[in-house]
């Protein structure tokens, strides 16, 4: 307990600090003390029924913050919650943020903001309004991460009591940062969504929350967007392979089938890259090319692995099942969301412009029909210095 204490202190201050930097950049005329301020560590944005914006924000109480740097509060004494959660309605966000004034007691300081959820009902009816105030804002964090809640609204995600950290913000700020060992989520930063939504030669792709319980949460698929409306979704495994394909894949474990058994193969290294082969003026083939290396992480099975048969073999199953994994991943957004989430559109305009500006209006329709050959080269670098699996006695 006290090491999770210990934790949170840190965390806690190291907001405080950040927040305090901040603001003595800011120059002298535009200065606020730490006390004259709600420090906003996650916001969400839904609809309503009637299409107003619902704005939530969640907020570190001073409270708190104060009783945990001192070590207050250890005693018979109630602790405060280390944070608030609060909504209001608005016709814009800027204007419910604004509103939200009537029912807070300080500014809401927004740079400490670590993650940015959005609604399901609001991303199906078009996230460009809603984000213009965050392109517009200059308290905002551009760094900070953006989710689409699933099944759950991002007030419901926010209001979430978890024992895994005190402030939710962070908890799940640091799930998706775990995703660069898993590559099962997309993690998108908000400069990176600003970037995509004005590309129309690539479709954004925004990591998905869900509730995995009543106090945790799981960050896992994607959300695919077209003309910045939610199309629909990808699961985990769908995910993985639009990852592969666009290069993002540092590490991650795959399982492929073996002797009676299963092999984890740990990926350490992926390259990926697409493009499109044209005849006649037109595009006839997208391609994707993968590269990737891996090692083998615990084996389930029979035979040992020495030898060059063996590995050859594995490398083989290995390239299939990202191969496998990659085109679940092609096949949702050709035949079911019509939307270029890979960037080809992007290949085009640089290396085909003429073509481009021909095309650019309809591409995703074109991209959704065009036939893609998608080839993965896979190898084995290491297997361990046990090379089959443990044997049972008896």
């Amino acid at each position: 307990m006290k090491c999770r204490k210990d934790k949170y202190a840190v965390k806690i201050a190291t907001l405080a600090v950040s927040s305090m930097v901040f603001l003595l950049l800011t120059g002298c005329w535009n200065n606020r003390d730490l006390t004259e301020i709600n420090m906003v560590t996650a916001l969400g944005i839904d609809r309503t029924e009637d299409g107003k914006v619902l704005l939530t924000v969640q907020v570190v109480e001073p409270a708190a913050i104060q009783s945990t740097a001192s070590g207050k509060g250890k005693g018979g004494g109630a602790q405060s919650k280390p944070v608030f959660v609060e909504s209001y309605e608005g016709e814009t966000v800027f204007d419910a943020l604004r509103s939200m004034l009537s029912i807070v007691d300080k500014k809401l300081f927004l740079s400490t903001a670590q993650v940015l959820i959005l609604g399901e009902r609001l991303s199906k009816n078009g996230i460009s309004e809603a984000l213009d105030f965050f392109q517009r804002n200059h308290e905002v964090e551009y760094e900070m991460d953006v989710l689409v809640a699933r099944n759950a609204t991002p007030k419901e995600i926010l209001e979430m009591e978890t024992d895994i950290d005190p402030i939710p913000a962070v908890y799940i700020k640091g799930t998706i940062e775990n995703t660069v060992s898993r590559a099962k989520a997309k993690r998108t930063i908000l400069l990176d969504l600003i970037k995509d939504m004005g590309d129309s030669g690539r479709q954004p792709v925004i990591g998905q929350v869900e509730k995995a319980g009543e106090k945790e949460v799981r960050t896992e698929g994607a959300a695919v967007f077209r003309d910045g409306k939610l199309a629909g979704w990808l699961d985990p495994y769908e995910t993985r392979g639009y990852l592969f394909a666009a290069g993002k894949v540092k590490s991650t474990i795959v399982n492929i089938p073996a002797d009676n058994g299963k092999i984890s193969m740990e990926v350490i290294r992926s390259k990926g890259k697409i493009n499109a082969e044209f005849k006649n003026g037109e595009p006839a083939m997208l391609t994707v090319r993968v590269g990737l290396e891996a090692n083998v992480g615990e084996y389930e099975g029979k035979g040992k692995l020495d030898s060059p048969d063996d590995l050859h073999k594995l490398e083989e199953i290995l390239g299939d099942e990202v191969k496998k994994e990659i085109r679940r991943a092609l096949d949702k957004a050709q035949k079911d969301y019509s939307s270029d989430i890979f960037g080809f559109g992007t290949q085009l305009h640089k290396y085909h412009p003429q073509y481009w500006k021909k095309v650019k209006d309809d591409w995703n329709d074109t991209f959704s029909k065009l036939p893609v050959d998608i080839k993965v080269d896979a190898k084995i670098r290491r297997t361990g210095v046990i090379k089959g699996p443990i044997k049972k006695d008896g």
